[in-house]
């Protein structure tokens, strides 16, 4: 058989085959054909992203991602489905999801070996398997517009997040259990089991801080600890999205309120969806549109010790009608984007 070319070949070194994975041979993972020499047969069944036979050895991480947020994002389906008055997305709805929607972390390999399909693939280090995804190459790879831009302080005059500065990455909240979607996942990634909370790590009962006695659970975090974040208006299709994204800060009435989310305010994010931005999969508008806030509950990460909440609560915050959501903001939207965030906007300032 003549030598391969250079350009065909699969660069595997020894520090991948002294590894545990690279104990194994390229056919356990990959398939193929092993009898023969040539490339072609060879090849005949080969896999190129096996995560699926990750749960040959790892059985119970495989069985709860297979059902996770992170592989299924159910909860989009959900809610995409809730606004549309459905019980579950249509074929034609379903066929855009998958095309536009649930392209990016959806195998065990895209965070443990190679970057995401979606942010142009490519190994980690080498062939190894990666035990902790790089935050960069991994997790801001996707999630980098909003949460990668406000966490690493890359917006012109907002700080990166003390936890950045403090050298902490996204696995010291985020933990294999959440990622892995181990235990109940809930509509929403608040309603995840294993997701993080600030008094994980923070002794937030019984605080000695004046500040924290005060307002208890009638705040979250985030209402005195964050500052300005990123909310999309024109990202997705639609007529009526014609504002470019922006920075900005509202504090709302919690549009998730649950035992484990007491908080009367908290902080709120514009998201991109219209009426109508499912029109070329579905005829019409969406007949429920008006049932889910469109400023929805938010975590930015871009938490500060001090902020202008923090600074001065009788001047910045008490009494400051620009950093509540107000029926002003909705002034200029579609009568439908009024009428759903009726159940989040402050009537009267505190």
């Amino acid at each position: 058989m003549p030598p391969v070319e250079a350009w065909k070949k699969v660069f595997v070194d020894s520090s991948f085959l002294a590894t545990t994975h690279g104990q194994q041979t390229c056919i356990d993972c990959h398939g193929g054909d092993a009898s023969t020499t040539q490339m072609a047969d060879a090849h005949v069944g080969v896999v190129a992203d096996p995560s699926d036979s990750c749960a040959t050895c790892h059985a119970a991480e495989a069985a709860a991602f297979d059902g996770s947020q992170h592989r299924q994002l159910t909860g989009y389906r959900e809610l995409i489905s809730a606004r549309a008055g459905l019980s579950e997305l249509t074929p034609a709805l379903t066929q855009m999801f998958e095309q536009n929607c649930n392209t990016c972390h959806v195998t065990c390999g895209q965070c443990h070996i190679s970057r995401p399909n979606s942010v142009g693939k490519g190994f980690l280090r080498g062939h190894k398997v990666v035990r902790r995804p790089s935050m960069t190459e991994n997790c801001t790879a996707c999630h980098g517009s909003r949460v990668g831009q406000e966490f690493r302080g890359e917006h012109a005059g907002i700080p990166a997040d003390l936890h950045y500065n403090n050298g902490m990455q996204c696995v010291a909240c985020h933990g294999a259990e959440e990622m892995h979607g181990h235990g109940a996942q809930g509509t929403t990634r608040y309603e995840v089991a294993a997701a993080p909370a600030c008094d994980d790590c923070h002794e937030l009962a019984g605080s000695s801080n004046t500040y924290h006695q005060i307002h208890g659970d009638r705040l979250s975090c985030q209402v005195c600890h964050s500052v300005s974040y990123k909310n999309c208006y024109s990202c997705h299709v639609g007529q009526g999205l014609e504002r470019p994204s922006e920075l900005d800060f509202k504090i709302g009435r919690n549009p998730l309120p649950s035992a484990d989310r007491p908080a009367e305010y908290v902080v709120l994010r514009h998201i991109p969806i219209a009426p109508d931005s499912y029109r070329d999969y579905m005829p019409g508008t969406l007949s429920n549109y008006s049932d889910l806030p469109t400023w929805k509950f938010a975590t930015p990460h871009n938490i500060q010790r001090s902020t202008p909440q923090t600074a001065d609560c009788t001047t910045s915050c008490h009494g400051n009608r620009d950093i509540f959501l107000t029926e002003d903001d909705l002034v200029g939207m579609s009568a439908e984007e009024v009428a759903a965030n009726q159940d989040v906007i402050v009537a009267e300032i505190p």
